[in-house]
């Protein structure tokens, strides 16, 4: 049982949760005290935290916890006075918040107007209404509502209704949804409040745009499912979608996507994806936005402010994929992360790719400064002189092939976990096979 100072009581806690920060512990335990929180569901909502993450938290303090119902979390009477009187600290679980409490009560009187149940089949999650009323407000003030033109690629959050909230208002407001019923309740809304800049158009993104709708808007937003192939389709289309003058440069597109901390592959290829697109990631904040369920990733998502450039261009329609949903088979989804290097070495010094035993030396320190653990190994000696190193890594594979003619190498790297001090591959890369001459691809 705990009896101490706080401070002590949260190092504890932090030797079972290696995932929180003290000061994210400090601040659950604030919300527990102030009496803000009681069940699980309002815990994850409220901190944007996995719930595999607050399982393990919750099983951690059992011991001055309430026994109650297992969706019930209360600390004990005499631990609430006794942490109340130490001057707990409380966490702000995003940067950026809005607090407009007229607005969103007047959304939640909507939505229980004109009910609409979620879809699992297309991966809907409603946000809170304070989310919704969140997206508008941080599209106001970059100046990406007044007189522009804004598509919303799906919109069960209602975020086209709330635009109409603000004083300034777009020009044009466009809802592509797959849901009909989402549709009917926007345009019921609209009719009855006489929303006159908003229209729907009834679309599923697996399928082309009309030629209607290419190159017609200032401003996209999409919340697409949270997998590879479904942000990859998103973006594409958003980008198909926004005005392109000379070039596309200088268009926004709001990208809201969710994922558990404790997969950060994930986020890493969704940063590789906007990469890709040559789009420009203006802004990023983390837990902007909460929903009601999602709790696998904290029932929250992070907010990227995407801004186009003169290089951004669609992909080719051959390379998006029509299964995007969660709940599909995701083979390609569960496919390892990958990453993919391929190295061009010239200028070697000639003893180096000519001595099997100096180049497996080399070769071995590359794996040690990259922390590759190397399971087995096998050289192979071809008429020439030529050589290729095979390195099997308990995560992949390196192939070192050698050109003693150029005094070139050919160095293949391919892991399935993220490479450890990726940023010093071509420096340690250099200093180890002694050049200077150096080309690098990374492979998709």
């Amino acid at each position: 049982m705990y009896n101490g100072p706080v401070i002590d009581l949260i190092k504890q806690i932090k030797l079972k949760n290696k995932d929180l920060k003290e000061a994210e512990i400090e601040g659950i335990l604030y919300l527990l005290v102030s009496d803000k929180i009681e069940t699980n569901r309002d815990l994850i909502r409220v901190t944007g935290l996995p719930k595999e993450t607050l399982r393990s938290f919750k099983k951690s303090i059992s011991d001055i916890l309430q026994k109650v119902a297992s969706d019930k979390i209360l600390l004990k009477a005499d631990i609430i006075s006794d942490l109340s009187s130490q001057g707990l600290q409380p966490y702000k679980w995003r940067i950026v918040e809005y607090s407009e409490p007229e607005l969103e009560q007047k959304l939640k009187n909507i939505r229980k107007k004109y009910n609409v149940e979620s879809k699992r089949e297309y991966d809907q999650f409603f946000a809170t209404a304070n989310t919704s009323i969140s997206k508008v407000k941080a599209m106001g003030a970059r100046g990406q509502i007044k007189n522009k033109k804004i598509a919303l690629l799906g919109d069960d959050d209602l975020v086209s209704i709330c635009l109409n909230f603000l004083k300034e208002k777009p020009l044009e407001t466009v809802v592509f949804d797959i849901d009909g019923a989402i549709l009917n309740v926007i345009e019921r809304i609209s009719k009855d409040q006489d929303y006159i800049d908003i229209s729907t158009k009834i679309y599923d993104a697996r399928k082309k745009l009309e030629k209607v709708d290419y190159g017609r808007f200032d401003v996209v937003t999409i919340d697409p499912p949270y997998t590879k192939s479904g942000i990859k389709l998103f973006l594409n289309r958003a980008i198909q979608l926004l005005k392109k003058d000379d070039t596309l440069e200088g268009k926004y597109i709001y990208l809201f996507y969710g994922n558990s901390f404790k997969s950060p592959e994930k986020t890493i290829k969704v940063q590789e994806i906007i990469s890709d697109f040559k789009l420009i990631i203006e802004d990023r904040i983390d837990k902007f936005a909460r929903y009601h369920g999602a709790g696998s990733i904290g029932s929250a998502s992070a907010l990227y402010i995407l801004k186009t450039t003169k290089f951004t261009q669609p992909l080719d329609e051959n390379l998006l994929s029509e299964s995007i949903y969660t709940f599909e088979d995701r083979t390609e989804e569960k496919f390892p992360y990958v990453d993919h290097y391929v190295f061009k070495l010239n200028k070697v010094p000639g003893d180096l790719v000519k001595s099997k035993s100096k180049l497996a030396k080399a070769t071995s320190e590359f794996c040690r400064k990259h922390k590759l653990k190397v399971v087995d190994k096998k050289i192979t000696r071809f008429k020439g002189e030529g050589m290729t190193l095979t390195y099997i890594l308990s995560n992949s594979n390196l192939l070192v092939h050698t050109w003693p003619e150029y005094n070139a190498l050919h160095v293949d790297l391919v892991t399935c976990s993220p490479i450890y001090n990726k940023e010093n591959l071509v420096s340690n890369l250099s200093k180890i096979y002694k050049t200077k001459s150096l080309e690098v691809v990374k492979v998709e």
